[in-house]
């Protein structure tokens, strides 16, 4: 089952579509694929580190002029450009 649900995600098309084409009942392979997610201990955290870029920032408006920013700008100024 497995093999399924990766082939599934790897296809493009819905789990309804794919259960359909091979003949799978949908209820069967959502209880697989909770089944075989990898289980997280309740009330647990998990300690992520956050991707920060440095990179510029390109803003184009309608009118086609642009800003281009070094940094990410405070999302308030932007807003107010916007505005």
């Amino acid at each position: 089952m497995q093999a399924h649900i990766a082939s599934c995600k790897a296809s493009g098309i819905t789990v309804k579509a794919y259960c359909l084409q091979h003949n799978i009942n949908h209820s069967n392979y959502y209880y697989w694929q909770k089944k075989l997610q990898p289980q997280l201990l309740p009330g647990k955290f998990i300690s992520i580190t956050p991707q920060l870029f440095n990179t510029s920032v390109t803003i184009v408006f309608t009118n086609g002029n642009r800003m281009i920013f070094e940094a990410m700008p405070p999302a308030e100024y932007i807003k107010q450009l916007m505005a």
